[in-house]
């Protein structure tokens, strides 16, 4: 027993290991490259300097793709996850035709919950729909795990305005993931006699129609990408992405357990697959809910200045002051505004204590000293007097824009 489990691990990690050798895998990471040197430039605009650089943000998402894949992997085996009737080639068409309605609907939840539908309504296509629903409820599943762990890393300060016309502070949060994935392929050639591993009696979780006690499965080597982006104005970047993981992990939990009882049940069959697009639909739209009611964190108070974002390296990063910090005074004169700190800063003093408040309320003063004279912070705060020099809003989709443009045309004629 044990030495079939030393077996069957070693086979997942050497079927994994050539992941990386695949052209495809080189493809995502690239498309992961253009996504975050985009972001860079937007950061570079913003903040003056790259904090995050390119490279690292790659490699660091390289990373934890493929450690999220192993896992993944792991799991597909384990369940029995087949490529075959997948209907993978169904979701994807549908996948980008619904991101056209909306960019998040290029999630597999709606493409794959609706698929299954089709299926089981009219008969057509003839796909898996446990397997499907498993294969969804899985990359969730891993998409939860690197948001815990790194979807908080390289956030970007925005500043939006709220329905009452206040600008508020924000952080941009935006991860990608190339994941290697393992799959299963019931296979009907010549008996295999190496590299084989018997498998135990209660396996497949999921039973795929038509394989008997003796069918032989092999391992084939796929590909996905996984992204995470989200919007915070009313908690820290460590504490959303803490929570958007929770709630996506409760999801994929038992989305995956539906899929384990679809298997032997055809109304549960039903139940997942609308489970799939509603759950994952009441998630989003509960971040949403608690992000326009709740009371935002970035705001600019009465007194003193809010700290949005600190630079790496900057005077106010070696003082240890963080985002969120709301600086009192300077050398014992107050800093209300903008146009205080200019004032102040106009004098290149070479020595500076900053006395400032937390959000826990806890005030503490810091010191820094440059004999060449301190002529910035290194610091973005939340605009009080001045209107910021950018504010972001949500992009509409592909489809409104291109609505849009031809009302645009049409209304000019």
């Amino acid at each position: 027993m044990l030495s079939d489990f030393i077996r069957f691990t070693w086979l997942i990690i050497k079927s994994y290991s050539l992941s990386l050798v695949q052209p495809m895998f080189w493809v995502v990471v690239f498309l992961v490259y253009l996504q975050y040197r985009r972001t860079a430039k937007m950061e570079k605009d913003i903040l003056g300097t790259v904090q995050y650089p390119t490279g690292e943000r790659v490699l660091d998402s390289i990373f934890f793709g493929l450690m999220g894949g192993l896992v993944g992997s792991f799991i597909m085996v384990l369940l029995g996850v087949t490529m075959d009737q997948s209907g993978l080639e169904y979701v994807w068409p549908l996948a980008i035709l619904l991101m056209l309605i909306n960019p998040r609907y290029i999630c597999f939840s709606y493409a794959g919950g609706i698929v299954s539908l089709i299926s089981l309504v009219f008969g057509y296509p003839h796909i898996n729909v446990a397997g499907l629903m498993a294969l969804v409820g899985i990359l969730h599943l891993m998409e939860s795990l690197l948001i815990w762990i790194d979807g908080h890393r390289g956030r970007l300060p925005i500043f939006m305005e709220r329905r009452d016309g206040s600008i508020v502070g924000g952080f941009n949060l935006q991860r990608f993931w190339p994941i290697p994935i393992l799959m299963l392929v019931l296979y009907s050639g010549p008996f295999l006699n190496s590299g084989t591993v018997e498998t135990p009696g209660w396996w497949p979780l999921i039973h795929f129609p038509g394989a008997t006690a003796s069918s032989v499965f092999v391992i084939m080597n796929g590909m996905a990408a996984l992204g995470y982006g989200d919007i915070v104005l009313t908690e820290t970047p460590e504490e959303r992405s803490r929570s958007s993981a929770i709630g996506l992990l409760g999801f994929s939990i038992i989305l995956i357990v539906l899929s384990v009882l679809a298997s032997k049940n055809m109304v549960m069959k039903y139940i997942a697959a609308l489970f799939a697009p509603i759950g994952h639909e009441v998630l989003i739209l509960y971040g949403r809910h608690v992000e326009d009611n709740g009371e935002p964190l970035y705001v600019a108070p009465e007194r003193g200045m809010r700290i949005l974002e600190v630079i790496k390296g900057g005077p106010a990063y070696k003082m240890g002051l963080k985002p969120g910090d709301t600086i009192l005074n300077i050398n014992g004169e107050s800093v209300n505004n903008e146009t205080d700190l200019r004032n102040f800063l106009y004098n290149m003093t070479s020595h500076i204590y900053v006395n400032s408040v937390n959000p826990d309320g806890v005030t503490r003063t810091s010191e820094y000293t440059d004999h060449e004279g301190i002529s910035h912070l290194g610091i973005l705060f939340v605009p009080k007097n001045e209107p910021p020099a950018f504010t972001v809003a949500e992009a509409p989709s592909l489809l409104s824009r291109i609505f849009n443009s031809i009302t645009h045309k049409l209304g000019h004629h």
